[in-house]
């Protein structure tokens, strides 16, 4: 979306691969979100250090910064969440329309348009994940949280055993009680392991994926342009031919 300001110049002034949890800026890149003209920041509970990087900006003048402000009132676009989880956006259909439309009211107060202003559907990519996750029987082992909210509301925290080894804060690891889960999800003849590309596993939980174990694989770090929900879709794609029509 801000590929779509209209007469403006946008940069991403930091590289991130893999989880932005995980991330830290260099000195240079500090640098340069302090001395921005203006900056678009994502929700604190996404990049910690942010707010640091706004405390500096706030002493120099002239500086306009746009925070996509995640309060904790909208965790009930996903009953049962966490912050730190539903601040991967792109992966919440109903949280990434809901930042969309205050990021274009805080733009618009700025005097900056967008060029296209297109409205923005979560139903379809929701629904057709719900259709393929209640007909999946296998208990489903997540590597990491970032999806744990959607996958429990998807189901309505009914009929499944869905499990995530890691957490979604900042350098979060696995915890007992996760751990637990997991061997207790194992005790199924078969499982599915949904492993997120560029996030560090440790070995060990690497090592419970059993031969006829299923493993689906997928990039949740990063969205096609002008695709909001293309990892969402390309889940469900994946999902799809482990669903079972019987009861």
């Amino acid at each position: 979306m801000i590929n779509q300001l209209s007469n403006s110049q946008t940069e991403s002034l930091v590289s991130i691969s893999g989880d932005p949890h995980e991330y830290e800026p260099s000195t240079m890149e500090i640098k340069k979100l302090i001395s921005a003209p203006v900056l678009i920041t994502g929700p604190s509970e996404l990049n910690p250090w942010i707010k640091k990087i706004n405390f500096q900006r706030s002493k120099i003048s002239n500086l306009k910064t746009v925070s996509i402000l995640f309060d904790q009132k909208d965790y009930h676009l996903y009953p049962g969440s966490n912050g730190e989880a539903l601040s991967h956006f792109w992966l919440y259909p109903k949280v990434y329309c809901l930042l969309k439309n205050k990021l274009e009211v805080d733009l618009k107060k700025l005097g900056y348009a967008l060029k296209k202003n297109s409205p923005c559907d979560s139903s379809k990519p929701e629904e057709q994940l719900r259709s393929i996750l209640t007909k999946i029987k296998k208990p489903i082992i997540l590597t990491h949280d970032a999806l744990l909210p959607l996958f429990l509301n998807m189901t309505n925290n009914q009929s499944h055993t869905i499990v995530a080894i890691k957490g979604s804060g900042h350098h979060e690891e696995a915890n007992p009680e996760s751990i637990k889960k997991m061997y207790n999800a194992l005790d199924a003849p078969q499982v599915i392991w949904i492993q997120e590309t560029g996030i560090n596993i440790p070995q060990n939980i690497i090592n419970k994926i059993r031969a006829n174990d299923i493993v689906i694989k997928i990039d949740t770090a990063n969205s096609k342009e002008n695709e909001p929900f293309s990892v969402i879709s390309e889940l469900t794609q994946k999902l799809t031919p482990f669903a079972e029509n019987r009861p």
